[in-house]
């Protein structure tokens, strides 16, 4: 018997209606391309995420929806799919991204579903934004962060009393040795300077431990900012025997804040400015006034910090040195927020690294 034909018709129609239904209703966004790449469907959603109105992607190539850096690249793996087309998912192994119409970008996970027609391969991509499950992802790692250095510093508190204790009677023993050392021969004197060296070491991570686990009772007051960036200058030059060129475009500002954490902060910059440039090149420190606040860069002529590590810069146990715990950085822009300030790394086109303290000058 042959089939009534309007049956046929019908039957198609009906089976094109209940594919349009499932597209359009889908929670994803539904992307249909030919073997050209040229889009053929798309669905609402599409146009929700996306920005465009269906009528501007249909005729389209499937790349007007993929970041440009992406483009080369998609065409042969498109190229290469319609070899051996198979539901599969797309990119494994790699973050894929989607762009929207006004150029913004957003992380997405893609499927791919071939559908043989009368007309050729059709291919189906199945677009879900990783957004929201991302940024989900992030706030439970910031939790446990959280947790873990909530524990770190109660068990900081601790340990670190427990270490200084032992640090002093070291101290104290190296402190007599030296004093004795004119007897002694030039390899006991070095071995007795390096002791000195090594319990500073230790004490300055015992500092930052008890920095970063308690809670630091502010002391304020009024002082002038450019004689103790001087003081510090003076004790810091002859301590660690580097080149440091303090200039300031005023002769005095006053700052409201506890002289004692601010003097942390800019000590333990120019420590680190002068470990960086490994006792070579000047460590420069630059004060000017800028409007309402007092601004102290703190610059060295080191390799300078990778663009991947200058967000991670301030977060604790984060450091790029062979030694140290990585706390210092942490509790120097505690102590920056602390007292109505800042404390950032400034990007620059220049060899080195520049930390930025900002402050507000005192009222009159």
């Amino acid at each position: 018997m042959i089939p009534d034909s309007s049956h046929v018709i019908d039957e198609m129609l009906r089976a094109e209606e209940q594919f349009r239904l499932v597209v359009e209703s889908s929670p994803a966004s539904m992307v249909i391309v030919d073997h050209l790449g040229i889009i053929t469907r798309v669905n609402r959603q599409v146009e929700c995420w996306f920005g465009y109105d269906r009528s501007e992607l249909l005729g389209q190539p499937i790349e007007i929806l993929i970041p440009d850096r992406f483009h080369d690249q998609h065409v042969q793996q498109r190229d290469q799919y319609l070899t051996s087309p198979q539901t599969r998912p797309m990119g494994v192994g790699h973050h894929l991204f989607a762009r929207r119409k006004d150029g913004s970008e957003f992380p997405v996970d893609i499927s791919l579903h071939p559908i043989q027609t009368t007309n050729g391969v059709f291919v189906m991509a199945h677009v879900v934004d990783l957004t929201d499950r991302i940024q989900a992802e992030i706030e439970i790692q910031k939790r446990h962060a959280v947790e873990r250095l909530a524990l770190l510093g109660q068990l900081a508190g601790g340990v670190a009393h427990e270490i200084r204790n032992p640090l002093g009677v070291i101290r104290n023993a190296a402190y007599y040795l030296q004093m004795v050392q004119a007897s002694l021969d030039l390899e006991a004197q070095e071995s007795i300077s390096e002791i000195q060296r090594e319990v500073d070491r230790a004490n300055r991570i015992v500092g930052d431990l008890l920095d970063y686990a308690r809670e630091p009772r502010d002391n304020i007051t009024t002082f002038d900012l450019v004689s103790l960036i001087q003081e510090i200058c003076d004790q810091q030059q002859e301590k660690l025997a580097a080149n440091i060129q303090f200039n300031s475009s005023v002769a005095s500002v006053s700052v409201t804040a506890d002289s004692e954490q601010i003097e942390r902060i800019l000590a333990n910059l120019i420590r680190n400015g002068v470990q960086a440039s490994e006792g070579s090149g000047w460590l420069t420190i630059s004060l000017y006034c800028h409007v309402h606040t007092v601004i102290t860069e703190v610059a060295d002529e080191g390799t300078g910090i990778d663009e991947m590590d200058r967000s991670h810069v301030f977060e604790p146990l984060f450091t790029t040195k062979s030694q140290g715990i990585g706390l210092g950085l942490t509790v120097s822009k505690r102590y920056a927020e602390r007292n109505g300030g800042q404390l950032e790394v400034v990007d620059g086109t220049t060899a080195g690294t520049t930390f930025r303290l900002t402050l507000p000058i005192a009222r009159a």
